[in-house]
């Protein structure tokens, strides 16, 4: 982890991750120096890693991981991780719990998942070069049972309804494709904001993730704009999501980033639905202050299916159709993309 005396520093993070596989050497592969060199890295953690506990009835989509995986994170240095999504719970409280326990021992700092609701919104703190970064994290895939309560272990929920409502006629046209609209839970939304504010008070500079978003879509859900411009709106610099499996555009509300969805970086268990866009994904990056983020960039990359994340260069090949593909994703919200060097810079649209 690099060191100077500035009150700036520099930022890595990346898409989901969710190891299963016999060791954790060399597990993020060249994207661990990367990570290293940043003076901030975070990530979320999709799921357990534990032996204990029993499968959830009724949990057709499951995963988890060996604890000894965990080495593989701390090669690549991560300052903090996320834990907020619809996996950990997947085997029950005895492995959740053995999650949070292996975390602790490895001093791997952690926040979006407790003994409680208190603990699962507790915020990871943490003092870079000076500047004091908060990182906050919440999940909407909210398997039965794995919202975290009053006294009741689990992720950090944030909360969303769905509506669903016929664009035609049903009379005269049975079997009309339908308009989905998704709205957050005000109760949810109003927690995360004053949860954002109190934070923004004791730090320089807020981070927030959040795991949402439709499965397998490359679309973003009205309800992704809603939480992610209340987060800016109550103080967060920028908001990364996840869960997709797929990219999602880039867009700057503010000039405050919400990244909507940056893919896999490793996912080892190959669900039958998932196809080659799950193999897209990139590293987004940039510099924190007290002003917030800045000269964001982005890093194409393949996705790690037993082996590791590879770096594609942005000029050539697949990391060139995951720019130009992230940059139509991107367009409808003014995001812009120009390649330079090994990286892509994004310019936030007017307005």
């Amino acid at each position: 982890m690099a060191i100077n005396t500035s009150k700036i520093c520099t930022f890595l993070t990346g898409g989901d991750v969710a190891p299963d596989r016999k060791s954790g050497r060399n597990l993020l592969g060249k994207t661990a120096p990367l990570f290293k060199k940043a003076d901030y890295a975070f990530l979320n953690l999709e799921h357990n890693l534990a032996t204990s506990g029993q499968l959830m009835k009724g949990k057709p989509t499951h995963h988890r991981g060996k604890p000894e995986l965990i080495e593989g994170f701390l090669e690549a240095g991560f300052d903090a991780l996320t834990i907020a999504n619809n996996h950990m719970i997947d085997f029950g409280l005895e492995s959740f719990f053995d999650t949070l326990a292996l975390l602790k021992a490895k001093k791997i700092p952690f926040t979006g998942g407790g003994k409680n609701i208190q603990e699962a919104v507790e915020p990871v703190v943490l003092v870079r070069n000076g500047l004091k970064i908060g990182l906050l994290s919440y999940t909407t895939t909210l398997p039965q049972g794995s919202a975290a309560g009053p006294g009741e272990p689990g992720v950090n929920p944030m909360r969303v309804d769905t509506s669903y409502t016929p664009r035609r006629n049903p009379i005269e046209y049975p079997g009309s494709e339908m308009l989905v609209s998704t709205k957050t839970a005000p109760s949810d939304l109003a927690r995360m904001k004053r949860e954002i504010a109190a934070l923004k008070k004791k730090t320089d500079v807020v981070l927030v993730c959040n795991h949402w978003g439709g499965s397998m879509s490359h679309v973003v859900q009205d309800y992704q704009g809603e939480i992610g411009r209340a987060a800016i709106d109550a103080g967060a610099a920028g908001i990364f999501g996840g869960h997709q499996h797929v990219l999602q555009g880039v867009e700057f509300y503010k000039g405050c980033p919400i990244v909507h969805c940056t893919g896999n970086l490793i996912f080892d268990i190959v669900e039958p639905f998932f196809t080659a866009a799950t193999h897209q994904t990139f590293l987004f990056g940039g510099k924190l202050s007290k002003k917030g983020i800045s000269d964001p960039y982005i890093i194409p990359c393949r996705c790690g299916i037993g082996n590791a994340p590879a770096i594609l260069s942005p000029r050539t090949g697949d990391g060139k159709k995951i720019v130009r593909f992230l940059s139509e994703l991107s367009k409808p919200f003014g995001t812009g993309l120009k390649v330079k060097g090994d990286k892509v810079v994004l310019t936030p649209g007017k307005g």
